[in-house]
């Protein structure tokens, strides 16, 4: 028997998983209208040279690839960051700043299936473009924690940290090592990192540092705890610019949201500030992320600084369920000769419940069911 299956880490979605994702998807559009947020739509298919002169590398395994009639290589997107700073210098090159840009689109990339990942995915996120000051991390940062509480109103946590504070002890190292360190900190591979720092040209104090940097995460107490491993004083500065955003949240009152992680090493290169991961109950990893990414747009001949976050709907669908806002479902039965009369009945009883027809022509007059 012929089997129609669809491929390795795609997913149908049904009923009230697909319900769950519409309402997530409607009550954080209109979460980000508020904000002020304006949609921004781009192709599914873009050029992969695109994506190449975003990210510093690119592995090509793991991307879609065509080729269209004249030769060129096409791809599925892989993220939303790259063509929104490839819009931003394209598109927006007269419009006023700070730019406020809300998507939510499909991206791809190819993933081991065997380990339970998708490859198709719905991203949904904000870019604000234009803006370098602590007011517009603060602002990005406080939208997240609004965002998740459209997720989960109590059971989330922002994970917060910055990718200076790791590239700033980093100086002077080649990027081969750069990038395996960061793998091993990233995965908490912890006697592997221990071996490697060993064999690394550091002095003593690097070498503690790095040892250390999986270990600082936790509360609030960590950014004091992480000036004990500096090596710089440039990492004293990241610190107190995160105690600073970090006041200010608590300020707002999301204070037993917070944990900071200055371990958090993203695969994403773009990446050259603050960054931060939000977690729900239930999920067993990060349902958001962002961060700041001042030199991206740059790479696409126009400077300037921005910071967003992207929230990935399908990995909720598990542990979100729809929210129904009607009363009861009804079935209005009716013979043949009654449809006009079912269809009049139906339209009143829709004011507060969901009401769906059936012909029943053993029956003679209308008949309402409630399920």
């Amino acid at each position: 028997m012929t089997k129609f299956q669809i491929p390795e880490g795609t997913k149908d979605l049904i009923l009230d998983e697909a319900l769950s994702k519409k309402q997530l998807i409607v009550n954080l559009e209109k979460l980000l209208d508020r904000w002020g947020y304006r949609e921004v739509m781009t192709p599914t298919l873009e050029y992969f040279s695109t994506f190449l002169v975003g990210f510093d590398e690119v592995n090509e395994e793991d991307s879609y690839k065509f080729i269209d009639k004249n030769g060129r290589i096409l791809t599925l997107r892989q993220d939303m960051t790259i063509p929104i700073a490839r819009l931003v210098s394209t598109k927006f090159k007269d419009t006023n700043l700070p730019l406020r840009l809300r998507y939510c689109a499909q991206v791809f990339t190819v993933l081991e299936s065997l380990a339970g990942n998708q490859n198709e995915e719905t991203d949904l996120g904000v870019e604000l473009v234009g803006e370098d000051t602590n007011c517009a991390d603060l602002e990005i940062l406080t939208i997240a924690m609004e965002a998740l509480m459209v997720l989960d109103k109590k059971n989330f946590t922002l994970e917060i940290g910055n990718i200076d504070f790791f590239n700033e002890a980093c100086i002077g190292m080649s990027e081969e090592d750069k990038e395996k360190l960061a793998n091993l900190i990233d995965n908490k591979t912890l006697p592997e990192l221990s071996e490697f720092v060993k064999k690394l040209d550091i002095d003593e104090n690097k070498q503690k540092f790095f040892n250390q940097l999986p270990w600082l995460n936790g509360g609030l107490e960590i950014l004091e705890e992480a000036k004990k491993y500096v090596v710089s004083d440039k990492q004293i500065q990241i610190l107190d610019s995160i105690k600073e955003l970090t006041n200010a949240l608590i300020e707002l009152g999301y204070k037993k949201y917070i944990t900071i992680d200055l371990g958090k090493v993203p695969r994403l290169n773009y990446y050259t500030g603050i960054i931060f991961e939000g977690f729900v109950s239930g999920v067993g990893y990060g349902v958001l992320s962002g961060g700041r990414y001042d030199k991206l747009i740059a790479k696409f001949n126009r400077d300037l600084p921005s910071i967003g976050f992207s929230i990935k709907l399908d990995r909720l669908l598990t542990v979100v369920k729809p929210k129904l806002d009607y009363k009861e479902r009804k079935i209005v039965h009716y013979p043949k000769d009654k449809m006009i009369k079912a269809i009049t009945i139906s339209k009143e009883l829709r004011k507060d419940s969901i009401v769906s027809l059936n012909r029943k022509d053993s029956i003679e007059d209308i008949e309402i069911e409630v399920v």
